[in-house]
Order: C-alpha cells, then structure tokens, then sequence
C-alpha cells in the first residue's frame, strides 16, 4: 500500500512538471503568452458572429448570438485542442520516455489538464465580459455546465490517446486526423442548432458525441433552451469505449518504442 501511495505521489510530481515544461513551451514562446488563447477563441467566435449578422441569422430559442457562439465554441476547442495535443504527445517527446519516471500516459494527462484548465478559464472571461456587456446570459444549469467542462476534455484525452498510439505506429494518421476534425468542425453544430435541425439530421449526429455536449452547454447557459437530444450516457460510454481501447493501445505502444530504440 505504502509503495503505491509513494508512486501516485512521484506520478503526481512527473505530471506536474510536464505541465508546466507544456506551459513553457506553448505559450513562453508568444509575447502575448496566455493572452494568445484568448484572443483565438475571441477572433473566432467574432468572425462567426459577424458572419450571422451580415447573414441576419438569428440565434434560436431567445439566445442572443454571442452566447449561442460560446456554447458551440467552448465544448468544441476543449475537445479538439486537447486531441490534437493528445495526438501529438508521444511522437513528439519520445527523449522524456528515456526518463524511468516518464510514461507516455504522463505526457498525454498534462497536456489534457493544461488544455481544461486554459479553455475553462478563457470561458469564465468571455462569459464575463458577454454578461457586463449586457447580452442575455442565464446559468439556470451549473451541473449541466460543469458536466461539459469535465467531458469535453475526457473526450478529447480519449480519443487523443487512440490517435496518438496510432501516430506512433503509423505517422500518417498525424495527416488524416485534421481532415476528420475539420469535418466534424462545420457538422457538430457549433453554428447551428441540432434540436432545430431536421430529424433525419438529428438522427445521424446523435452519433457525434460533442455534438451533445455543446447542446448541453447552450441548455445550461439559457432557461428558455431546452433540448431534447441531449443524451449523457451515450457521450460517458463513447468516452468508456475509446479510453479502453485507448490505453490498451498505449501498452502495445510502449512495446513499439522500446523496439523502435
């Protein structure tokens, strides 16, 4: 038992401090530095905006369109960036491996950690700023919210995590993955709203699991949006599946390494 407790603590030191050497790395090199992230995800959610208001879209069931944005974006960039990081993880710090305390399971939880903590934080300022400039923004649903804080990321470590073995086993998928994730980019509803879209459409992207969450989030954000195509379970188990599936992967991985060195 004491053993145990002494390796959760010596990984716990390991994590930490490939968090910070991904802070360093990520943002030391920027002048703007944290602001960077900030500025992304406020340029994107603006260049949509701007789109809907030339188009003159409105936002559906009494969202105002900032508000709709940031339900799409948020769950969004919490899921991508952190598959993408995912991803990139392993073939990109294979000299960390050479550390006995550095398993490539490691590099990938610090990078997901560091992605929510960043994204949480750049959704607590936008919201902020969205609700001292008088847009219509009702947390009716903190569970809801903090539900999708938590998923969105797991979701992005889980898949990250079979992306990444498969990186290392073949480098292609480093080239096929973004082509996945630019498509899953215009169809999870990030700019429309899947409770308003046509069954047959709902039928089909009840199979995407952010797109539940980003109906999840925008259900927590407004009293008046209230979806019926939410469904957890299935984002939880999809979650389950791909991390299992992940991690057995990740073992077969290390095999590879090691015969790769």
């Amino acid at each position: 038992m004491v053993s145990i407790v002494n390796g959760a603590r010596i990984q716990r030191r390991v994590v930490w401090a490939l968090m910070l050497r991904e802070t360093k790395t990520l943002f030391g090199k920027h002048k703007l530095g944290y602001l960077w992230v900030l500025i992304n995800a406020s340029f994107q959610i603006g260049v949509f905006w701007g789109l809907r208001e030339i188009a003159g879209m409105t936002a559906p069931h009494g969202l105002s369109t900032p508000i709709f944005l940031f339900g799409g974006f948020i769950p969004w960039l919490l899921f991508a960036d952190t598959l993408t990081s995912c991803m990139n993880g392993i073939s990109g710090n294979r000299a960390l491996l050479s550390y006995p305390q550095v398993f490539p399971l490691d590099i990938l939880v610090a990078r997901t950690l560091l992605n929510a903590a960043v994204y949480c934080t750049t959704l607590g300022i936008l919201l902020l700023i969205a609700n001292l400039s008088g847009y219509n923004l009702s947390l009716h649903d903190p569970m809801s919210m903090l539900i999708v804080i938590i998923l969105a990321p797991l979701l992005g470590f889980s898949v990250g995590l079979l992306c990444a073995a498969f990186n290392v086993m073949w480098p292609t998928t480093r080239l096929l993955v973004p082509m996945v994730v630019r498509i899953l980019f215009f169809t999870s509803g990030i700019f429309f709203s899947v409770e308003s879209a046509p069954l047959y459409v709902r039928n089909i992207l009840f199979y995407n699991p952010i797109s539940h969450l980003i109906e999840l989030l925008r259900n927590a954000m407004s009293a008046g949006y209230e979806s019926s195509f939410i469904y957890v379970p299935y984002v939880a188990c999809f979650i389950l599946v791909s991390l299992a599936c992940g991690l057995l992967l990740e073992r077969y991985t290390r095999q590879f390494l090691n015969d790769a060195t």
